[in-house]
């Protein structure tokens, strides 16, 4: 099936399979999932492997529209407000996820470099499929709030703690012949390259979008600058070998800072945007492999356990330390769950980077990111819905 035959059928599809899972009180978000799972390699093969390289592209630009969308978050007058409670909070599930899966995975007898990595890509949290759901819900309060933040910055800390993770490897292989120094900025380099570079770029590109958007006057042309602007930001990423996650978060946060039709344009892009997101979700339901779920095995088990408690766990621990609404002590965790393309991306870095550790630590990954994209959506309308913050509460209980 040609590139333009699977696009049409994946956008019919996923209006078809939006409707139906509403009837079961499920996530649009994981109806297009379903869906994409259905039409991929692992059941009916009517959007191939070749198609899904094709348009992968269109996912990337998807991604891009939600980071920064998600930037809106770091609004100065917000984020001094409530900046150190978002980062207490990230660190505090981060770390104990973390911590569990690589403690699980060493006393099942894996190396510890195996460890490590797992527990580095067990931080991080799917911003897209949450973000979705919100709005799906049309859901406001203090834990919609915490959650936008907690997503924000989740994928930054996951990046730091996965370069950590690699330089630490590297540097126990041997310096091979180099000075300590020159091996330590060998080790140390990308993770200043992916955070700093990648929100440097991002900056110059929010700084264009917020300036030429004094200029732009009908909506219409707005969204045309803001498509060019955030293609840019990715393909030039891509380029560079930045981090699009990153710069794309970064064009958000600098376009709400410095323009004042921010806040219109976000609203717009709201409303102009659904066709993209059916498109990222069928192509990452359709990209999910089902017969690694299978495979996963003990340690496989271990990490969906470790990383789901620690974030339960550590949601409430530092919510509770915080003091904060009883609604965001009880049902953070729910809504931390999902995990998709960073993880994703993180397992394809680590493959091409270390083949003696790489297998294990895909099979484990992606077989989990199976389970996590299928319950994670869920499990956060289920949050939202019981806090009492989505727009549907009084008049619908909450999935089973």
């Amino acid at each position: 099936m040609d590139e333009l035959t699977s696009l049409g059928l994946i956008l019919l599809l996923a209006l078809l399979a939006g409707h139906l899972v509403k009837v079961a009180r499920i996530p649009e978000v994981t109806g297009y999932i379903l869906a994409g799972v259905a039409l991929g390699p692992s059941i009916l093969g009517w959007v191939s492997a070749e198609n899904l390289l094709a348009l992968e592209v269109l996912s990337e630009v998807a991604l891009g529209l939600i980071l920064f969308s998600i930037g809106s978050v770091f609004e100065f007058s917000r984020f001094r407000r409530l900046g150190r409670q978002f980062l207490y909070l990230t660190l505090v599930e981060s770390v104990l996820a973390s911590a569990l899966v690589t403690i699980g995975v060493l006393v099942l007898g894996q190396p510890w470099q195996v460890a490590l990595l797992l527990g580095a890509v067990a931080i991080a949290t799917a911003p897209a499929s949450t973000l979705m759901v919100i709005r799906e819900c049309d859901s406001s309060g203090p834990l919609t709030e915490n959650l936008l933040g907690i997503i924000a910055v989740n994928n930054l800390f996951c990046i730091t703690a996965y370069a950590g993770a690699a330089a630490l490897i590297d540097l126990s292989s041997g310096i091979g012949g180099r000075s300590i120094f020159d091996a330590l900025w060998l080790a140390v380099f990308p993770l200043l390259w992916q955070l700093v570079g990648s929100a440097a770029w991002g900056y110059l590109v929010g700084m264009l979008l917020a300036g030429w958007s004094t200029q732009v006057k009908e909506t219409g042309e707005m969204l045309i600058l803001l498509a060019g602007s955030i293609l840019l930001c990715v393909g030039v990423s891509r380029l560079l070998e930045l981090s699009p996650l990153v710069a794309s978060l970064a064009v958000g946060a600098t376009m709400v800072n410095l323009s004042r039709r921010s806040r219109p344009l976000f609203s717009t892009l709201a409303g102009t945007d659904p066709p993209f997101y059916a498109i990222f979700f069928v192509l990452a339901g359709a990209d999910l492999d089902l017969a690694l779920v299978p495979a996963m095995g003990v340690v496989g088990m271990v990490y969906v356990g470790g990383r789901s408690l620690g974030k339960f766990a550590g949601a409430v621990a530092g919510a509770r330390w915080l003091q904060l609404e009883p609604s965001v002590q009880r049902y953070l965790g729910f809504g931390l769950l999902a995990q998709a393309g960073l993880a994703v991306g993180l397992t394809l870095a680590i493959e091409a980077r270390y083949e003696a550790f790489g297998p294990s630590v895909s099979t484990v990954v992606l077989a989990s990111v199976a389970i996590f994209e299928m319950i994670g959506p869920i499990s956060a309308r289920f949050a939202l819905v019981r806090s009492g913050e989505a727009f549907t509460a009084p008049r619908e209980e909450a999935p089973a």
